[in-house]
């Protein structure tokens, strides 16, 4: 089953993604269940864990979408969130909260069904193992910032610590879990979901400025926007 939430002040618009989502779920013969919250201050009151993704407008009364993203990463971390906007140079800003994509209205079937794909791929059960304190933890593909490589060992980065883990970067770029990163340089693998800025050598990932080799430029550029428009 996926439960999914629709935060959106206007009733319209709200059930028209509801039944769309519902449509998604009967033609994947999967169960779909979806709760409608009117704004960010219904939605946070009394939230858990319990939703696989959350459909979020940006421009509503009281708490706009992004600062009620904000405030949901601070109680969930990994739920998937799907901008839903009128002006699509505000969702950009969501990518701050490891947003999986954005949604431009109006919206067709089509393009609801293709982030509700994405969302399943980033689903809580993607995971990637690392040693740790003498066994393995499971990191959340979401949240790991980019990998390097440094001193012939893997360094995977996430924002409550760095890992040492197994392996070549040239490994985790061709693994299918590891869809959403692109090589910013040979020693550098970065999760396109935590870019905040590109300049002309560097990459600003999660306030860290990594190189940006001249070679892998026009590459890192084309994946970053395949995977902002929720195309990988």
């Amino acid at each position: 089953m996926l439960r999914i939430a629709v935060v959106e002040d206007e009733r319209s618009y709200a059930r028209s993604l509801q039944a769309y989502l519902e449509q998604y779920g009967r033609e994947q013969k999967i169960d779909v269940r979806v709760d409608c919250f009117a704004d960010g201050l219904s939605f946070l009151e009394g939230y858990s864990e319990e939703f696989d993704a959350v459909f979020l407008d940006i421009l509503m009364p009281h708490m706009d979408g992004l600062e009620t993203a904000r405030r949901l990463r601070q109680m969930d971390e990994t739920v998937p969130i799907v901008f839903v906007t009128t002006m699509a140079q505000y969702a950009i800003r969501g990518y701050e909260v490891s947003a999986v994509g954005f949604i431009v209205k109006p919206a067709s079937y089509e393009e609801v069904a293709l982030k509700l794909d994405r969302v399943r791929r980033y689903s809580r059960r993607q995971s990637y193992p690392v040693p740790w304190e003498g066994g393995i933890k499971l990191l959340d593909l979401r949240t790991i910032q980019y990998a390097e490589v440094y001193d012939h060992s893997l360094i995977i980065h996430t924002p409550d610590a760095d890992y040492t883990a197994y392996g070549q970067l040239n490994a985790l770029e061709a693994d299918a879990r590891f869809a959403g990163f692109a090589k910013s340089s040979t020693s550098h693998l970065v999760n396109c979901a935590w870019v905040t800025a590109v300049g002309t050598d560097t990459v600003t990932v999660a306030g860290h400025a990594l190189p940006l080799s001249r070679r892998r430029r026009k590459l890192f550029l084309e994946k970053l926007a395949q995977v902002l428009g929720g195309g990988a």
